[in-house]
């Protein structure tokens, strides 16, 4: 089944690597500023009309600093994608595909993190519009686990370490008993495009999980002893964060979602060692 996209957030990492993808698929793929969401409800409805007949709406930006205000998360990345959706709800033929996170379906971790906070009520509005006559089998959520690739993000725990090794500083962190899940971006984007190429039935929430977490400290060391900077590694310097995951390992996903993704380890010391060479 051949779908053409719509694609929201092409600007920011996941939304370029996924509008790079089909065009390499040589799916048809329109990118959409979310300007055009602020808009009048009416000139957003008459666009969403204007698509292929049979689209797939993907929003792939919005916020993901946890530092800033709970209003500006829940507006970008609940709202904006809300405001979309009502707006095509009675035109059959589109589709809406949200991206969450899996950390999000742990309370005590999104109490803290409000970032994720927002990710669980966009979790709970997909319920929501799964259970609703209009728009059943017509909204699909894929939560997604931590991400690499491309541009380091500075506040992540990947971004903090490239800028450690970057500057030759030395790398404070928790007990790192945290329990985590890495993928490339790129791995994600072909996921994205599968998902989009079937038909949508089932529960309308699905998650990207190889279902093998590693701890966080297991990561750093593996990094830092890629790279020779063992000595600048300072594990249990910090205190954990309240909440944290240090039990709950997620499913693994089927194999046509999932597909072959990389192995994360030397997977991010290759993109960091590009990064560090001024390669990536």
């Amino acid at each position: 089944m051949s779908r053409a996209l719509l694609l929201f957030g092409a600007g920011g990492r996941l939304g370029g690597a996924i509008a790079q993808a089909a065009a390499r698929a040589r799916r048809p793929c329109t990118a959409v500023g979310w300007r055009e969401v602020e808009g009048d409800p009416a000139s957003l409805r008459a666009r969403l009309a204007a698509c292929d007949p049979n689209c797939d709406i993907v929003f792939a930006g919005g916020l993901i600093d946890p530092a800033l205000s709970a209003e500006s998360l829940a507006a970008a990345n609940v709202g904006l994608p809300t405001r979309v959706v009502e707006a095509g709800a009675d035109l059959p033929g589109l589709r809406f595909l949200a991206l969450g996170s899996t950390l999000a379906a742990l309370p005590a971790l999104a109490a803290g993190d409000r970032y994720l906070a927002s990710k669980a009520a966009l979790a709970a509005r997909v319920a929501a519009w799964a259970g609703e006559p209009r728009l059943h089998g017509r909204v699909r959520l894929l939560g997604l686990q931590t991400l690499y690739g491309r541009a380091p993000v500075p506040h992540s725990f990947l971004g903090q370490m490239h800028a450690s090794l970057a500057a030759g500083t030395p790398f404070r962190m928790s007990a790192g008993r945290q329990l985590r899940e890495y993928h490339h971006v790129d791995d994600v984007t072909d996921s994205v495009l599968a998902l989009t190429a079937r038909d949508w039935d089932g529960p309308p929430a699905l998650d990207f999980s190889t279902g093998r977490p590693m701890r966080i400290a297991e990561l750093a060391r593996a990094v830092f002893r890629a790279f020779g900077r063992d000595r600048d590694l300072v594990v249990g310097a910090l205190a954990t964060p309240a909440g944290e995951n240090e039990e709950t390992v997620f499913p693994r996903s089927p194999d046509w979602l999932l597909g072959r993704p990389r192995e994360p380890v030397a997977g991010i010391v290759a993109w960091l060692g590009a990064l560090l060479n001024g390669r990536a």
